[in-house]
């Protein structure tokens, strides 16, 4: 069930709207509630201009989705 630990990716520190959604997990529609939050910023950094998300951004949004902005214990993201 699922992927061993040694074929899942090594996730960049910097990610496409595609790679974001597949890092996250979460539906196209939540990532772009947190772009209008401005929780996640995707900035025209990558190559050729192509828009691009900090992973730490996206970590942050996942820890406040699942409970670290109530004071519950956050998942631990490295």
């Amino acid at each position: 069930m699922g992927l061993a630990l040694s074929r899942l990716p090594d996730w960049p520190a910097g990610m496409n709207r595609e790679m974001a959604l597949a890092y996250t997990g979460v539906a196209d529609g939540q990532l772009r509630e947190w772009e209008r939050r401005g929780v996640v910023r995707f900035r025209q950094r990558g190559p050729r201009g192509a828009a691009i998300a900090p992973r730490a951004d996206l970590d942050k949004a996942l820890a406040t989705l699942f409970g670290a902005a109530d004071g519950d214990d956050p998942i631990e993201f490295d």
